[in-house]
């Protein structure tokens, strides 16, 4: 009899904790994720890309263009990312800003460029927007503000409201704290793979930091990333402080070709 009733305590304490540890996974939000096909995911990324070029104008020239994928390449190749998995787009636009969107695009708008006062900061921004594609955040982001059932309606029918609402939550707000801690953490890793210098990725920070008091309307990813200066701080502790071996992405001339392609079409 005791030995019956051991064996059944023993059944009882196995089921409730294997009952306790899968109350503690979220499987609808798996599961939504699962459901959410790398095919779906780039058709909504199109679907935005191009209604936002019905609004921004984006900068196709092939010198710039070839520029940009020279810093992404950079990036990539150092990272074991497929350079072809990541699109950068330069927009047309006032705003200091840079968000990455479904189907791994990141967009950058011209106001960001000439807030930048060296190439290492705009390396600084493209690697946590990079690191936000690689840790799927923004796939989770959507899921979880919009569910999956709409956004397959934007796959399907290109629903103009929804697309309009996904470009506000990605533009506009930040992740959850911990997804921006982790972006920042891969940014430095991406940047230090790549030798380029990621102080720059601190100095944009600390210059965001500097006037987050008094933030205009067009300084969108100063308002959507707070606490500028913390953060700034702790991607300063996480730089290799013994690594020296930085080697420049593009030349003097170059840069001066992305400056001034931001500022004739301000």
């Amino acid at each position: 009899m005791s030995k019956t009733f051991f064996q059944f305590s023993v059944l009882v304490i196995i089921f409730l904790s294997s009952f306790w540890g899968l109350s503690r996974v979220d499987f609808m939000k798996h599961l939504h994720l699962q459901g959410i096909s790398r095919k779906t995911e780039n058709k909504i990324g199109k679907i935005i890309i191009d209604g936002l070029k019905k609004s921004n104008q984006e900068i196709d020239d092939d010198s710039v263009a070839h520029v940009l994928d020279v810093i992404k390449n950079r990036l990539c190749t150092a990272n074991a990312i497929p350079p072809g998995a990541i699109t950068i787009h330069l927009i047309h636009n006032d705003q200091v800003n840079a968000f990455s969107l479904p189907g791994h695009h990141i967009l950058i708008y011209t106001g960001l460029i000439n807030h930048c006062d060296s190439v290492s900061e705009l390396c600084g921004v493209i690697s946590h927007e990079m690191g936000h594609i690689q840790l799927n955040h923004v796939m989770k982001r959507l899921v979880n503000e919009i569910g999956i059932t709409v956004l397959a309606s934007v796959a399907s029918n290109g629903n103009s409201q929804v697309v309009g609402k996904i470009i506000q939550i990605l533009s506009s707000s930040a992740f959850e704290r911990k997804q921006e801690s982790d972006a920042d953490a891969a940014g430095v890793r991406y940047l230090e793979h790549a030798h380029i210098n990621p102080k720059g990725f601190v100095n944009i920070m600390l210059k965001f930091a500097d006037i987050q008091s008094e933030v205009p309307s067009e300084m969108e990813w100063i308002s959507s990333h707070p606490d500028s200066k913390k953060r700034a701080a702790i991607i300063q502790s996480l730089i290799d402080t013994n690594s020296v071996n930085y080697v420049p992405v593009i030349d003097i001339n170059d840069w001066q070709l992305l400056k001034d392609a931001s500022e004739d079409h301000n």
